[in-house]
């Protein structure tokens, strides 16, 4: 049922690039928040590293969906998840309130992005 999902996605590209657009968007919205203002959830330890892997795990796979006919897009949506992960971290230290600089989201962020791939190239596309 999961892959019937990613292949209509797949093959309805304005469906995806609108969920695409949507979902960059919530994580530049989430990074913009004052940091006095986050919701308390830690559940556990380092439980922001968590959500760091998984938004950019689903960044990863619904901008793959957008180019999913494109050969090298792969290489491409990791590297401009890489750099927007660490681009972030830069806002949040020059730009909002009670934010700082963490390498470790930045990591987190590429990891996402990474294994986003994996479960795309070896779930999704067997």
């Amino acid at each position: 049922m999961l892959k019937k999902g990613f292949q209509f996605l797949e093959t309805h590209r304005k469906i995806s690039f609108t969920l695409a657009i949507l979902w960059t968007l919530i994580i530049i919205i989430g990074v913009s928040m004052p940091g006095k203002e986050l919701p308390k959830l830690n559940l556990f330890d380092h439980f922001d590293k968590v959500v760091h892997f998984t938004f950019f795990f689903a960044f990863f796979i619904l901008w793959k969906m957008v180019f999913a006919h494109q050969d090298k897009s792969s290489r491409m949506i990791i590297a401009v998840a890489i750099a927007f992960g660490f681009a972030i971290e830069f806002y949040q230290l020059n730009v909002v309130a009670g934010r700082s600089f963490d390498v470790w989201d930045g990591i987190f962020d590429s990891l996402g992005a990474v294994f986003g791939f994996l479960f795309y190239r070896y779930y999704l596309k067997v």
